[in-house]
């Protein structure tokens, strides 16, 4: 802080000199400590307070004021002379007492005057002392306030300056890179291996040995499917990728109208021995072919895994543009919705290509027109698979019974997730 110059004044002109210097230095250097804003800011609380007509100076001239405003309150007489001041504060008195009415008279309006402005002089003076220190705690408030926003400020702008200068070098070092060729290109990558014609394909009755092993036997599938059969009360019915023909000898039993499709020769050859209706072929250039609303029902058993997901959807528009009104198609598939499924019988069939979920099944069928669509869950896993629900025992105690409630409620759920139905079959209606 600055000294005072002597006589106990301030050298206001210097003082404001030096803030103004600290000023600009701190501009010149991009940033402002706290210290140098809180001694700013003291410099110009202390020009403030100095300032004529504030704060001391005011005070000891009001309270001057206060003690000798009544001009025509009696006066104290005394005289400082030993020998005859007795006698001389006695003439004065008395000529005190004669003169008293006249004075009196005569200074009543200036009495009244000092009273009225030392009034209002009191009444402004704390008001305005008060109004000096809550400018100089706002003055200082305003300062902080500053010098820590443009404090981040700057932090910022120089933390931008030096991503900046690295991403200009790591660009720099990538066309240093690129110019000298290290990059390597598509057509460096080594080549897929060749595969020899003709080693691509599994033999022709290979896949019909896979479902023997893998999928059930024709009783068990037969069984599985005859719940389906309620669905497709008219013919012609056309199981799309029929397999071993299960559904169809369902179909003929029932005195139902049936014919299959299906790609695989050792499959086809397997329904002919069995007297079946089936063609070898492409489906969805076998439904193409078809006349419009000819099919009294389109049957479709673990075959839409196998299809990538454009040709699913052409699958189902196809078959609603070829089923007569009121005609049903449905698709059944592996349940992608139970986690098991994933660690076995989906990834066993190395002909899946992706698993459908049941929602977009639905979405699927609703979209090509179809109208109360069904999702039924099926074949679900054994019983001894799934967690076991706990049941109380005859030692157990109240509150140890109420465990085993929430305890049964999450087997339920897991059982579900993990042990849930295997497969699923997605059944609309033409409308």
């Amino acid at each position: 802080m600055s000294e005072k110059p002597k006589g106990g004044g301030v050298d206001v002109g210097r003082l404001m000199a030096e803030i103004q210097e600290r000023i600009r230095e701190r501009k010149a250097s991009g940033f402002y400590s706290e210290e140098e804003v809180r001694r700013i800011a003291k410099m110009e609380l202390e020009v403030t307070e100095v300032v004529p007509g504030l704060k001391d100076e005011v005070e000891h001239h009001l309270t001057v004021l206060n003690d000798a405003w009544d001009t025509a309150a009696e006066p104290v007489i005394q005289s400082h002379r030993r020998a005859i001041g007795r006698a001389i504060v006695v003439a004065k008195w008395l000529l005190r007492r004669l003169t008293k009415p006249y004075i009196t008279l005569v200074l009543a309006r200036q009495v009244e005057f000092n009273s009225r402005l030392l009034h209002l002089l009191n009444a402004f003076v704390p008001p305005a002392t008060e109004l000096s220190r809550k400018l100089g705690d706002l003055s200082l408030d305003v300062h902080e306030r500053l010098t820590t926003e443009h404090a981040e400020g700057l932090q910022r702008y120089r933390d931008l300056a030096q991503r900046l200068d690295a991403l200009v070098g790591e660009l720099a070092a990538l066309r240093a890179t690129l110019d000298r060729g290290r990059v390597p290109t598509p057509g460096t990558l080594p080549p897929p291996p060749a595969v020899p014609a003709g080693a691509v394909a599994l033999p022709t009755d290979a896949y019909v040995a896979f479902e023997d092993r893998h999928r059930g036997t024709r009783e068990e599938i037969r069984h599985r499917q005859r719940s389906y059969l309620d669905l497709f009360p008219k013919g012609p019915v056309l199981d799309v990728g029929c397999g071993r023909g299960e559904f169809l000898e369902l179909c003929r039993e029932a005195k139902v109208e049936a014919r299959g499709i299906d790609i695989d020769p050792g499959m086809v050859a397997r329904c002919h021995e069995a007297g079946l209706d089936v063609a070898q072929g492409d489906a969805l250039a076998y439904l193409a072919g078809l006349p419009d609303a000819s099919l009294g029902g389109v049957f479709c058993s673990q075959v839409i895994e196998h299809l990538p997901p454009e040709a699913f959807v052409a699958l189902v528009r196809l078959a609603y543009a070829k089923l007569r009104p009121g005609a049903v198609l449905l698709c059944e598939t592996p349940n992608p919705a139970c986690l098991t499924v994933f660690s076995g019988a989906f990834y066993v069939d190395l002909t899946h290509i992706k698993p459908i979920h049941p929602q977009a099944a639905q979405f699927v069928f609703e979209a090509a027109g179809f109208r109360d669509v069904e999702i039924r869950y099926v074949n679900p896993y054994p019983a001894d698979m799934r967690f076991q629900r706990l049941e109380p025992l005859w030692y157990m105690r109240r509150y140890e019974e109420a465990f085993l409630q929430p305890l049964n409620e999450n087997f339920a759920r897991l059982n579900e997730l993990l042990w849930g139905a295997q497969d699923y079959a997605v059944i609309g209606r033409k409308p």
